[in-house]
């Protein structure tokens, strides 16, 4: 009796098992139709949040890629390093006749002076741009070389100019308003008229994204055309006088150091420029942009030349004393340093010491070797055939 029980009550637990098995099997599948609902409902607003952040980074960037373009390109009847002054009307979007003021070194991106197509942010908005006083083009103050530094912060960093790419208009801002303000773009640190400029998260009361040009980003692009005025003025000079200039010493004087320092100064009586084969004592055999020296790019550059090619008896370097050496080749007539920016050191320097960041090439001998650290970049001028 006791096994027809359990016969009878074995298939009844086995079926409620089953049913309880499938009732399980039917909850999560509602559970995942439900979850899969979600993830398509919400899809689009995220597709759409990502494109437009895509397109924000992406105008950002080729607005600050356009502005170093803008610096380095400038004609030689210029400045090196100029950069335009911010637009008064984005639709306009050219450079403002001037921006002496801290107020108007604020304002549009000038898109079509820097030959860009309408750039806006990926809320449509219109971007816009901060320049620092001494690199702005006009009026123009001070001297501009790779010792001179940016006038903002951004996050602790140092910058020559900042793009910003507003967002959406938040809180009671008027994006409308006939005259320019920037509060009406841009929150918090970034809308107080300062110099310090903050690049945060997004919050409910602030969406500005922006990217800054630092001195680091900024300066190398224009040392190389520093640099190429510099090598082609050498040889232009070699090809008429047969020999190279000597340098002047890093103090403020016009003697000759015959170890390295600056390239000399076109001015009557520098010892360093001799004449020959038609060429003038002190003067260059090639002008020079009125930029160069009237900036003080002679001092941002280190300039060595062998003792054989600073005197001649017909031929070039046919003198006496040795070639310079470099990476362990005593082949190289003269060379070139770019210094960059101040890494630590005194600038303007008055010792080799302080301009150029490598032991063996500040230690004014003939020997050099290819910076493998810091912001010095050698460049050679011209080796021994």
């Amino acid at each position: 009796m006791t096994r027809r029980i359990s016969a009878v009550r074995r298939p009844q637990a086995a079926s409620r098992r089953t049913q309880g098995g499938a009732a399980f099997l039917v909850m999560v599948l509602m559970l995942g139709i439900v979850a899969a609902s979600i993830i398509v409902a919400a899809a689009p607003a995220a597709n759409t949040q990502l494109a437009a952040a895509e397109k924000t980074a992406q105008a950002l960037a080729t607005a600050r890629e356009a502005l170093v373009a803008y610096a380095v390109s400038v004609p030689d009847s210029g400045r090196l390093g100029d950069l335009p002054c911010p637009a008064t009307s984005y639709a306009d979007g050219q450079t403002a006749t001037s921006c002496n003021t801290a107020s108007s070194r604020m304002g549009y991106l000038p898109w079509k002076t820097l030959g860009l197509p309408d750039l806006r942010d990926g809320s449509g908005s219109p971007l816009l741009y901060a320049v620092s006083n001494g690199f702005k083009y006009n009026t123009r103050t001070g001297t501009l070389n790779s010792d001179t530094a940016g006038e903002f912060t951004v996050s602790g960093e140092n910058a020559i100019a900042v793009v910003f790419a507003p967002g959406l208009a938040l809180g009671t801002q008027n994006r409308s308003a006939a005259t320019f303000d920037v509060a009406n773009f841009l929150e918090l640190d970034n809308a107080n008229g300062d110099t310090t400029f903050a690049a945060s998260l997004q919050t409910d009361n602030f969406n500005d994204r922006l990217l800054w040009i630092t001195p680091r980003a900024f300066f190398p692009a224009l040392e190389m055309r520093a640099l190429r005025v510099a090598q082609e003025r050498l040889n232009h000079y070699v090809s008429v006088t047969n020999r190279y200039p000597r340098s002047n010493r890093y103090l403020n004087d016009y003697s000759c150091w015959d170890n390295g320092g600056r390239l000399p100064y076109p001015v009557s009586g520098n010892p360093c420029l001799p004449g020959g084969n038609g060429a003038t004592a002190s003067q260059w055999t090639m002008a020079w942009p009125g930029w160069f020296f009237q900036n003080y790019w002679d001092y941002v550059l280190h300039y060595a030349v062998s003792t054989r090619c600073i005197t001649t008896s017909g031929g070039v370097c046919d003198g006496a004393g040795n070639l310079l050496t470099l990476d362990g080749q005593a082949n190289v007539r003269a060379l070139l340093i770019r210094q960059g920016i101040p890494n630590g050191q005194t600038r303007p320097c008055t010792l080799v010491s302080q301009c150029l960041d490598d032991p063996e090439n500040r230690n004014s001998d003939t020997i050099y070797v290819t910076p493998s650290a810091g912001n010095d970049r050698l460049t050679v001028v011209a080796t021994q055939p």
